[in-house]
């Protein structure tokens, strides 16, 4: 019977593993990911893993942990990694029509939560949900609220909140708004 380490030697070096390693852009982290993965089937526990080489898994078992590390924005690879740079070369000031939008979207954001809190309380509770978890399923799951329900009321408290949205926007394009603010007296 192999151990744990003679197992994952064995994969590690295995054509089949590198291919799929060899598969991931950019190339330049390939070395990174395929470290990744190997600490994790480290950490793995030893009878798992040998069960799981017993069985003719562990293949599978590893290309599904690649791609949960190549894909998910919450693994521990792409929090290392793959995080987004925002490079500074061409940074300039933020200028006027900058300000502007954030202006609106701060004042939107505003006229959203008002009239989250003016809506029915049970429409305000499921958009809560909503928003902390993200799908009809989970609401259904926790409330034990029907999947259809969940759905239309939720549906309908957004149709309302933008129709509220677009009543509070300015009436002004941004070159019009830009000009008012420059011929100010």
């Amino acid at each position: 019977m192999s151990d744990k380490n003679s197992i994952i030697s064995e994969l590690y070096s295995s054509r089949e593993f590198c291919d799929c390693i060899n598969k991931m852009e950019p190339a330049h982290l390939r070395d990174d990911l395929k470290s990744e993965i190997i600490l994790i089937l480290m950490e793995t526990e030893e009878s798992k893993l040998i069960g799981l080489h017993q069985r003719n898994e562990l293949k599978y078992f590893t290309v599904r942990i690649i791609l949960n590390q190549i894909q998910s924005k919450s693994s521990p690879f792409y929090k290392k990694f793959r995080i987004p740079v925002v490079e500074l070369n061409g940074y300039e000031k933020e200028d006027d029509y900058n300000h502007f939008d954030r202006e609106i979207k701060e004042s939107l954001e505003d006229v959203a939560l008002d009239e989250i809190n003016n809506l029915h309380w049970y429409n305000a509770e499921l958009l809560r949900l909503y928003v902390q978890l993200g799908n009809f399923r989970a609401i259904e799951k926790l409330t034990k609220i029907p999947f259809i329900s969940c759905y239309k009321n939720i549906k309908h408290s957004l149709k309302i909140l933008k129709l509220k949205a677009e009543e509070a926007k300015p009436m002004f394009t941004k070159a019009e708004m830009s000009f008012i603010q420059n011929n100010r007296p």
